[in-house]
């Protein structure tokens, strides 16, 4: 596999970066674990960053209509016609409120222990590990659809510190942050959809963070190919989540990652 051209070493690692961004198999993990045995080495800091501003699109593709609406909802809740703002106004600019207390765990964490976590990437044995973590958390929460309790600042918090932990290469992200919102009892279309915007910030602070200290560069064809292949392939995967999420499905991913994990951490010791 180290005879690949560079660019399709970009196409394969943008479909496992964008498929398994949203899909709670952790993306981290697994391009650890595709660079590791199809020895593909790294794709550099512009690769990384333009992959997963792809990812970021689809998200926003995705939720196009929802993020209109919380940008002129808040608009609204700050400049109200007739000096007072509508309810609508005000329950999107608590929606936005929301997102910025969910960010604020991941923003901390990793700007406190970056280096620390760029050192795990490097370490398939302790992947292993966390991809085991996530699979029991899933099975701990991906069945939990109680639906009872509203998102609020309590619980918008706990989904953010299940982001924040899932800076750690083997944590899913969107496993952690909708298990998360499902054991609070948000309901499941909102717990999918915050899991979503929570992404938005996430990945835009890590990727500005990235540029300011890598600086870019790279081979256009191959940072075209990559980040086409991670919007077209996030976009799918983020509608599969939704249908996983809605059938109240997300346990199942469990038994993929679970022996997946186990499997990793048993080679690594191997090697």
């Amino acid at each position: 596999m180290q005879n690949l051209p560079d660019l399709v070493k970009a196409i394969v690692l943008g479909l496992v970066q964008a498929l398994t961004e949203f899909l709670p198999v952790s993306s981290s993990g697994h391009l650890v674990i595709a660079k590791s045995v199809l020895k593909f080495g790294e794709m550099g800091i512009t690769f990384e960053i333009c992959t997963h501003l792809a990812t970021t699109l689809a998200v926003i593709v995705y939720l196009r209509k929802r993020i209109a609406a919380m940008l002129l909802g808040l608009a609204g809740w700050l400049r109200p016609t007739g000096g007072v703002a509508s309810e609508s106004d005000r329950n999107q600019a608590r929606l936005v409120g929301l997102v910025v207390v969910g960010s604020l765990p991941a923003a901390v964490l990793g700007f406190a222990l970056n280096d620390f976590f760029e050192g795990l990437f490097s370490n398939p044995g302790a992947v292993g590990a966390m991809l085991v973590v996530t699979g029991l958390f899933l099975l701990a929460t991906g069945r939990r659809a109680r639906e009872n309790k509203p998102l609020g600042v309590s619980r918008a918090l706990a989904v953010g510190l299940a982001q924040a932990a899932a800076i750690i290469p083997g944590l899913s992200r969107s496993g952690l942050t909708v298990g998360a919102g499902l054991a609070a009892g948000v309901p499941k279309r909102e717990a999918f959809e915050f899991s979503l915007l929570l992404s938005i910030p996430a990945v835009l602070g890590a990727t500005l963070f990235k540029i300011l200290d890598g600086g870019m560069g790279g081979a256009p064809s191959e940072i075209v190919a990559s980040a086409v292949t991670a919007l077209v392939a996030g976009y799918i995967a983020i509608a599969v989540l939704f249908r996983v999420v809605i059938a109240n499905r997300l346990h199942t991913f469990a038994y993929y990652l679970i022996p997946q994990g186990l499997l990793v951490s048993l080679l690594a010791r191997l090697a």
